[in-house]
Order: C-alpha cells, then sequence, then structure tokens
C-alpha cells in the first residue's frame, strides 16, 4: 500500500510582501509542501527557526540590514533545514551561494523554476546519495560562517556589520566603523584608514538598533558616528555642536532634536 509522502515543512524569509505572497501562492500549488510559517525579518525567522522544525527554509539574501546567512545565528545544525536562497541579485547568489545552498532562485521567481527547485528537495529528503552528501557539505560549510557573522546569542548588540562594495559583500567589524549616513534606501558605512563607503539595505534606526549605544550615538536624523573615532567636539557661533572626526577629518553636524540628547549624554 502506498503511503504519501511526508510533507515539505517550509518557511518563508522575505521581507518585500509581494514577492512572500508569490512565495506562498506558489507553495500553495503544491500538494506537499506545508508552509508553517512566513518572516518579514532575520530576528523573527531566527526564533522560529529554534522553536520549530523546518525542512525547507526559502531565504530571501538581503533582509534590511541583516544577511540571509544572520537568520541562522544561533541554531543548531540539527535544525539547520535545506537551503534555497531567494535574490533580486544573480551575481551575488551565482558567486557566493553557488555549491554552498541547494539552489538559488532569481525574482521574480519562475513557477517551473520553482518546481524544479522542489524535486531536488524531494530527492534529498529521500536521501539520494550526492543530493544526501551536499546536504551534509552545507551544514558543514555554512555553520562557521553564519556564527562568525554575529556576536555570540548571550550578547545584546552585534559586533559586525555586513555591508557591500562592488558587488561583494563584506563582513565590517563595528569598531572599525567610523561613520554611518543615510542616503535613500540605503546606508553609507564608512571604516578607519578607507576612504571608500560600502552599503546597507535598510534604514538608520534599524541598524542602531543593534549597535553598542556606548559607542554608537546617533547625532542627526541622517548621521551616527562611533564615538571611539571621534577627534574633538567643536562648537560653531551659534552654539551648535560639531564631530570631527579623527581618521578623515570630517565635520558631521548635531542635528537640532538631537542636540539636547548628546548634550545629556556626553556631558557637554
Amino acid at each position: 500500500m502506498n503511503t504519501a509522502p511526508a510533507p515539505i515543512r517550509t518557511l518563508i524569509v522575505e521581507d518585500e510582501a509581494p514577492a512572500r505572497q508569490w512565495l506562498r501562492t506558489l507553495c500553495s500549488k503544491v500538494s506537499d509542501v506545508q508552509v508553517l510559517g512566513e518572516c518579514a525579518t532575520a530576528s523573527e525567522a531566527s526564533r522560529f527557526l529554534r522553536t520549530s522544525k523546518i525542512d525547507l527554509l526559502l531565504l530571501d539574501i538581503q533582509l534590511g540590514p541583516y544577511n540571509g546567512f544572520q537568520v541562522l545565528d544561533g541554531v543548531p545544525f540539527s535544525a539547520v533545514p535545506y537551503l534555497v536562497f531567494v535574490t533580486a541579485h544573480d551575481q551575488y547568489a551565482v558567486r557566493a551561494f553557488d555549491r554552498r545552498a541547494m539552489d538559488y532562485l532569481l525574482k521574480p521567481v519562475r513557477e517551473q523554476r520553482f518546481q524544479d527547485t522542489l524535486e531536488r528537495v524531494r530527492k534529498q529528503m529521500r536521501g539520494a546519495g550526492f543530493a544526501g552528501e551536499l546536504h551534509a557539505a552545507v551544514r558543514e560549510t555554512i555553520g562557521p560562517l553564519e556564527r562568525s557573522l554575529l556576536a555570540h546569542a548571550t550578547r545584546s548588540f552585534t559586533q559586525r556589520l555586513i555591508a557591500e562594495r562592488d558587488s561583494v559583500y563584506r563582513v565590517i567589524e563595528c569598531q572599525h566603523i567610523t561613520t554611518l549616513e543615510s542616503d535613500g534606501n540605503y546606508i553609507r558605512v564608512m571604516e578607519a584608514g578607507d576612504p571608500l563607503p560600502s552599503v546597507i539595505r535598510g534604514t538608520l534606526q534599524s541598524v542602531c538598533e543593534v549597535l553598542d549605544p556606548d559607542m554608537f550615538a546617533r547625532i542627526s536624523r541622517s548621521a551616527v558616528v562611533n564615538l571611539t573615532h571621534v577627534d574633538r567636539i567643536e562648537r560653531d557661533a551659534d552654539s551648535h555642536l560639531l564631530f570631527v572626526m579623527r581618521d578623515s577629518g570630517r565635520r558631521l553636524n548635531v542635528g537640532r532634536t538631537f542636540h539636547p540628547h548628546i548634550v545629556q549624554r556626553l556631558k557637554l
């Protein structure tokens, strides 16, 4: 007597609602795919993975200020599901994730392409020889990398950020960051000794939430400074505060609404 195949328990992690809806629609057309959850942020997805058993993770590469790998922070190797990255950036997927994840899907995801990916998942779940070895390689490879991208789970604030420059993702130690400045939908990240910026997609507020407040201070709507890289604080003719950075000599104005907080915090 034939028995129905085990369902593919799936988690969708995508910060854009239309893309998330489309992935859900694709999954609904397949009888053996069971969507157990949908997450729009890295923190939501990480919590979900630690508390639920998932077979397949459909994971967007960019989630605000985070990188898709960071979703796996704190998730035991035994709980790491089959990984399929979903991205609008084919150059990142091909170069960074080929041979490390089961598959990558380019947005907009085509239905037939999605079906092909699911067939690969089914084969691996059945323990096919090469597929099983590939899955083991994914687990072995991703463990050290994802642990290196964030501070230990017991810490409140991240020690590293993921930023992009010239189509390459860079892991930047927060202690080396001098300033972060908003620029439309992106944040420009400057490092000590490096004249070129890297960029993060997201809002300045979302990044501030994961930065150590003892090290970083938001001084305006558009700028955050690393206090350890500030050379001096000056006042202009109108008594407005200016932060002068040690490495570059750049002068950043303190915003009017941020002025009272800065004065109180730094006891100026």
